[in-house]
């Protein structure tokens, strides 16, 4: 992979990342579905071509969101999946075809169950002996947040099942939601005007009080299940089943027998969907065998034996009043369109995002434009396409501002990027904002009561400056206690969540502090070359020997590439960086955590499949290796550990007699694999 291929890749990575962190973590989605899709799909094909690409980087491999220190941790019993996007009868096809080739499937048809996609959110219920006992968010998919006090005040949540042999432990997998008459009601009577129903389910679902959320309109509909050992041959079978256990399950659940099935359900549904009274944003089909299911297991996050078949964004025009500037906390200049208000899905939608310059020129979009603009549910739409009059006067085509309209620097445009930034990196108060934003944000430090708001507010009034202020902020009581929505009790809540902060793990310190091409995975990488705090502390002083044998480390430390490393670099060098930082090290308590190895019997292995596998496809039996921690390799060499060997095994099984690698036939690889 080059630099530029490289650069490209992280820049994508990022994206998802960051629109990510707003869907799940802070319910404030900046792009639509159909954006978001596609920036998946780009980055699924740049993994097609660099297969290489490390999990750890992988953000398809991140499920959901990242649970709050304010409710209880819950570990699944089972975790909890997400799902692949299709958008066409291709991809349907695709789909269709992975799973006859994983399974080895000759002349079969295979059904599917067919429900639609709510858009919600997704929860897990814990029935054990028949009663509710843990409600609990996905969250990252492995752990949530126990919300079972506020879930419980749901009327269509049974908190006992009604049968007469219950199971002893029973997970239900499903989505909790507003209708959409129910959320234009609930907007009307508060005073928080909620984005969508989603956020308003996500707000209600997530409140410390429980009163808050009895008092809104929350259903549930079940779509899946996970630990359970008595359970039906076909999962059609196992929902209608639920339901007479008094668990509410969709009612358009329905069994489609092949492709031409599928369509034609996709497009009765979505010619309905105005119809249907909750949103939904497409159709998910499931491979009705529930042994089939079990058999394809999952890639990454996502089951192979399940799909989401999107719809379309939800469309219509206006016009553009004026096209505005925001400055990122990495000098990212974004172009936004300021819109005359229009009513999508019932959603008042008045700014679009543009992306870039290139976006601009590219689809021609100019102030004043009648435009075409999508929007899936998501607070800021995207446009399609230009409307154009004749009759009408267009102007000019807007450009790149030459400085910035914050700090008066340089606005650069790097040849590697398609990015526009702002080149008053550390002087430009919009990126200084940006950093400390990121700082308390979810994904960073997580300080619940210190967002965007608050740092906007704080920043203004001098009395956040710089990170070392946040853990200095109790000096400011009585500036704070006296301003406007402030007072004793929410000053002490906020100054208590940022005490619970000050013990802080290095990667995350390192992470949190916002420096360009240092994600999370980066900074790993970085705090594992300091091996105490004192040398991270003599390393902020300037210490020249220290940052030599550092970057030393750090340039031949596989993973970190040399841009991650210049940009480092270059912040560690910026004075007043290291004065901040100086500063920030004496209020809080800097602790570095030792890597923890899982060990197995093949953990680490390397192993290698030839010839015919009878019982299973190659796909599945690689796919049991690497759930057991072994590395599947596909050439042959010393270092090989294990070669399996299938009917009509050739070449490489000669030469694993030749090197002395231990060779297993099937029979011995599926009890291994059995450990």
């Amino acid at each position: 992979m080059t630099s530029n291929q490289e650069k490209k890749t992280k820049d994508i990575i990022d994206k998802i990342n960051y629109h990510n962190d707003l869907y799940y973590n802070k319910d404030k989605p900046e792009i639509s579905d159909a954006e978001y899709d596609r920036l998946i799909a780009e980055f699924k094909k740049i993994q097609k071509n660099f297969p290489s690409l490390s999990d750890d980087d992988n953000p398809l491999m991140i499920i959901g969101g990242k649970s709050s220190d304010e409710f209880t941790k819950f570990n699944h019993p089972t975790r909890m999946l997400s799902l692949d996007n299709a958008m066409t009868k291709e991809d349907i096809e695709n789909f269709i075809k992975k799973i006859i080739r994983f399974l080895s499937l000759k002349d079969i048809n295979i059904p599917f169950s067919i429900e639609p996609k709510i858009d919600g959110l997704s929860v897990n219920l814990v029935y054990e002996n028949g009663q509710l006992t843990v409600a609990a968010t996905r969250g990252d998919g492995l752990n949530g947040e126990i919300i079972t006090s506020n879930v419980s005040t749901i009327k269509e949540i049974p908190q006992k099942l009604k049968v007469k042999s219950p199971p002893k432990k029973l997970e239900i997998r499903g989505e909790i939601f507003i209708t959409k008459k129910d959320f234009l009601d609930l907007n009307e009577r508060s005073k928080n005007q909620f984005a969508n129903p989603r956020n308003a389910a996500a707000g209600s679902l997530r409140q410390l009080d429980v009163k808050i959320t009895a008092s809104r309109p929350l259903k549930f509909i079940a779509h899946g299940f996970g630990i359970y050992d008595e359970g039906k041959k076909t999962y059609y079978d196992q929902m209608k089943e639920f339901k007479t256990w008094g668990i509410p399950i969709s009612p358009y659940l329905k069994v489609a027998n092949d492709i031409d099935d599928l369509l034609n359900n996709y497009n009765y549904i979505n010619d309905k969907r105005s119809e249907i009274p909750y949103d939904i944003d497409g159709l998910v089909y499931k491979v009705n065998d529930t042994l089939y299911q079990s058999r394809l297991g999952t890639v990454g996050k996502t089951p192979r034996w399940a799909i989401a078949h999107k719809f379309a964004s939800e469309t219509a025009k206006t016009s553009i009043k004026k096209i505005d500037i925001q400055i990122g906390r990495t000098g990212s200049v974004t172009p936004v369109a300021r819109l005359e208000s229009i009513n999508i899905g019932g959603v008042l939608v008045s700014n679009a995002t543009l992306h870039n310059f290139e976006e601009i020129e590219k689809k021609d979009i100019r102030e004043g434009d009648t435009v075409v603009i999508e929007r899936a549910g998501d607070v800021i739409p995207h446009i399609l396409n230009v409307v154009l009059d004749k009759n009408k006067k267009r102007s000019k085509l807007f450009k790149p501002p030459k400085n910035c309209p914050v700090c008066g620097s340089s606005i650069i445009i790097d040849p590697d990027e398609v990015v526009v930034r702002c080149s008053g990196t550390y002087i430009c108060e919009a990126q200084i904002v940006g950093r400390l934003k990121h700082f308390v944000s979810r994904s960073a430090l997580d300080i619940e009561g210190l967002g965007d708001k608050q740092i906007n507010l704080f920043y203004n009034k001098k009395i956040i400056k710089n990170y070392g202020d946040i853990f200095k902020l109790e000096k400011n009581r009585i500036q704070i206690v006296n301003m406007e929505g402030w007072g004793e009790l929410s000053f002490k809540n906020l100054v208590e969540a940022i005490n619970d902060k000050r013990k802080i793990e290095l990667s995350k310190f390192i992470y949190s502090i916002g420096i360009r091409f240092i994600g999370e995975k980066n900074a790993q990488i970085i705090a594992q070359a300091f091996k105490s705090t004192d040398i991270f502390t003599r390393f902020y002083n300037n210490d020249q020997d220290v940052k030599k044998d550092i970057f030393n480390i750090l340039e031949n430390t596989d993973g970190l590439g040399p841009k991650a490393i210049e940009s480092f670099k270059e912040y560690s060098d910026y004075k007043d960086n290291r004065n901040q930082i100086l500063s920030l090290i004496e209020e809080v308590n800097l602790v570095i955590s030792s890597l923890k190895i899982v060990k197995s019997p093949i953990t680490g292995k390397k192993i290698i499949f030839t010839g015919t596998l009878n019982s299973m496809s190659r796909a599945e039996a690689k796919s049991m290796a690497e759930k057991l921690g072994a590395k599947v390799v596909s050439s042959i060499n010393k270092s090989t550990d294990i070669l399996i060997a299938g009917e009509k095994s050739g070449s490489k099984l000669k030469k694993a007699n030749e090197l002395g690698i231990e060779i297993m036939n099937e029979e011995s690889w599926r009890k291994l694999s059995l450990l």
